[in-house]
């Protein structure tokens, strides 16, 4: 488990704060030890010792080595030469980490880099004769010549005078809460090291631009952005594609079935259900709205057998399957979208009702049929609103409610994702949530596991990293400003230009493998 702090300011922002200087400790987290010396004293005894007061005042040179050996001798009951021992035997079990080693190197080029230890004089002598790796800092700092211990706010306080470093700018690094705790106190940014590589995600989190990382891995997996289940499957579908197309605006990510037709959720067979799947009106509706290849005859006819799936309520119906009697609101969200898009929206007035309800009564905060987290909703809906301002006039007042009800809850990364997003979309600050978001970036540059959607007959649930991520991006590159809002009906991407990710030319593919 690793803690991770940043300080809290209401003038500043994770976004803004550029690390200059990071501050390690030595023992247990760039060196590691044991106290397992074959001698006559114990392990357990050994690190008894080091949590004496005698002990102390050897770390902060105010005795010497022989002293200290002699008092915690007669403290433990044993001879000075076991101490000596033991202690000169515990010394040669010290080793360096070298993927901790390789990460500071990396986090160097443009900052500082300092060492802040409890150790003695003859103990750090030593270390300098056993690691060349202790020329990576551009300092050590000691108890031993500073006169104080972690976690004195002395020693913080010397360290920082001796850098000039601004604390607001400072990341801390240590294995003992006390002593992060102290740094935290100061304003810096304090991380509590145990395990290595969630260490290394928050400081390549905080060290390393989000976006760009973000970029890359979404470029490195072109075309390999697959969806995959809770059971551990991995599924072969279009929706998760087309989403991202839209994301991105970049098709050379993605790969999708194109239809003169009903659009299938499935690029193949089934996946986890019959082989047969019948076309659906989600994944219909995103991809008239994703892509251009469709003929304006065709989509009426399309759009015309959505409305031929109305049930008696007036919901359109998911599938074009009137054997399978199944509906959702986020996909009568999504249905509207495309009706409204094309100056139809008025045809579909008891579905929107019906939205509404769900909207204003909160039916989704415990997600629907289809999917999983509430923020799909959220989100689905400001698309909507992108194509239809009248929509958006009515329900934009009640969607900002619910969207600052949703701040702070937890959630993972898609469902955070979202919800900056449409909190950017409201112009509610989610600068909490939009900062959890960013620390849950992972080591590759994208973003975890965000469970979408799922099968509505098993629940399994389904997610996909690459619609996850190219939704953080878009929330981190909104993050402080709010999505164009078209005033009349455009179209649904040029409204979207001014927020969605861009990659960089440098990056695309020579390919696009859309079939």
């Amino acid at each position: 488990m690793v803690a991770l702090s940043r300080p809290s300011s209401s003038s500043s922002s994770s976004s803004s704060i550029k690390y200059d200087t990071i501050i390690f400790d030595l023992g247990d987290v760039l060196f590691t030890w044991s106290p397992s010396t074959k001698t006559s004293v114990s392990p357990k005894t050994l690190r008894s010792i080091l949590q004496t007061t005698t002990w102390f005042q050897y770390e902060k040179g105010e005795i010497s080595e022989e002293e200290c050996y002699a008092s915690v001798a007669l403290e433990m009951a044993l001879s000075p030469s076991e101490v000596r021992d033991a202690f000169q035997h515990a010394r040669e079990t010290l080793v360096s980490r070298p993927f901790m080693v390789d990460l500071i190197r990396q986090l160097k080029p443009g900052r500082k880099i300092y060492a802040m230890s409890n150790i003695s004089t003859e103990d750090f002598d030593f270390l300098r004769t056993k690691s060349s790796d202790i020329d990576l800092f551009d300092h050590c700092f000691t108890s031993s010549a500073a006169g104080e211990r972690k976690p004195n706010i002395g020693y913080f306080r010397h360290v920082l005078e001796q850098t000039g470093a601004d604390p607001a700018r400072t990341i801390f690094v240590d294995d003992k809460l006390d002593n992060v705790l102290a740094a935290r106190s100061f304003g810096m940014t304090g991380i509590l090291y145990d395990d290595f590589e969630t260490v290394e995600r928050h400081l390549r989190n905080l060290c390393f631009d989000a976006k760009a990382r973000a970029e890359v891995f979404m470029r490195q997996n072109a075309c390999k952005h697959l969806s995959y289940t809770s059971t551990g499957v991995t599924i072969h579908e279009n929706f998760a594609q087309l989403l991202i197309l839209e994301a991105t605006h970049d098709p050379t990510l993605v790969n999708y079935t194109k239809y003169d037709g009903p659009f299938n959720f499935f690029r193949g067979e089934g996946e986890l259900t019959t082989s047969a799947f019948p076309c659906d009106v989600d994944t219909t509706s995103i991809g008239i709205t994703c892509s251009d290849h469709m003929s304006s005859e065709k989509r009426n006819e399309v759009m015309d057998a959505i409305l031929q799936l109305r049930n008696a309520d007036g919901i359109p119906q998911v599938y074009f399957d009137t054997s399978r009697p199944r509906i959702d609101p986020v996909v009568c969200v999504n249905v509207l979208t495309l009706f409204y898009k094309y100056g139809r929206g008025k045809q579909l007035k008891q579905c929107y009702e019906w939205v509404e309800s769900v909207l204003r009564y909160r039916a989704f905060n415990e997600g629907t049929r289809y999917y999983e987290p509430p923020e799909a909703f959220l989100f689905f809906l400001s698309r909507l609103f992108l194509v239809a301002p009248d929509v958006h006039k009515r329900l934009g007042p009640i969607f900002a409610e619910c969207c600052r009800e949703r701040l702070g809850m937890k959630g993972d990364a898609l469902a955070l994702a979202m919800r900056v997003l449409c909190c950017n979309f409201a112009g509610i600050d989610a600068s909490g949530d939009l900062m959890t978001l960013r620390s849950m970036q992972d080591i590759d540059g994208g973003w975890p596991d965000g469970w979408f959607y799922k099968y509505g007959s098993n629940g399994v649930l389904i997610a996909n990293r690459g619609f996850t991520t190219a939704l953080a991006i878009n929330a981190i590159k909104g993050s402080g400003l709010r999505m164009k809002r078209p005033s009349s009906i455009t179209n649904l991407k040029q409204a979207w230009n001014d927020t969605v990710v861009r990659i960089p030319y440098r990056l695309r593919a020579t390919s696009y493998d859309a079939h």
